[in-house]
């Protein structure tokens, strides 16, 4: 859900543009992390074949790496459109767009809400923080466990844990 969200918003915030995406991938041995980039690509081919993902890197969620990556990329295509940060990493991305300074700043998407990409959503480096509450995933899950401890009944009810957006004009309050 999360990589077909970012796609949805990315294809939208380009508004029929042409051109080529980058990826930034965390690590491909997490299951969340491979599910983000097959839907991303998933939605892209579905509704946007305007768009092309032209450089997926895995960077073992190194900020370090991420940051030459995207320097890399913002070097030999000047024409990027957009940045899609699947996993962690976001801090190098976010360094190499306010350093390289691009003529047209690429809409960077990223994940989860913290001190960190606040900041990024201010400063007008990132466009939108999917953030799917780790904090409340982390109640849910400790409610579930106590509540199985608890209860005789096959299965608690779980409550869906629904992503929000978060752009520079809705950001919470810390």
């Amino acid at each position: 859900m999360a990589g077909r969200t970012a796609a949805l918003l990315m294809g939208r915030f380009l508004g029929g543009r042409e051109g080529r995406l980058a990826m930034v991938v965390g690590s491909r041995s997490y299951r969340g992390h491979e599910e983000r980039e097959m839907g991303f690509r998933s939605v892209l081919g579905e509704e946007f074949p305007n768009l092309t993902v032209s450089s997926a890197v895995e960077i073992n969620d190194e900020p370090d790496a991420s940051y030459a990556e995207t320097m890399k990329a913002l070097r030999n295509e000047p024409e990027l459109l957009g940045i899609y940060c699947v996993g962690a990493g976001r801090s190098g991305i976010a360094k190499a767009i306010r350093e390289a300074r691009p003529n047209r700043k690429p809409v960077f998407i990223c994940h989860d809400l913290t001190r960190e990409t606040r900041g990024y959503l201010v400063d007008d480096l990132a466009d939108v923080v999917i953030d799917q509450n780790a904090r409340l995933i982390a109640e849910q899950s400790v409610i579930q466990l106590l509540g199985s401890i608890a209860s005789s009944a096959p299965y608690l009810t779980r409550k869906f844990i629904e992503p929000r957006l978060i752009f520079r004009e809705n950001v919470p309050v810390q």
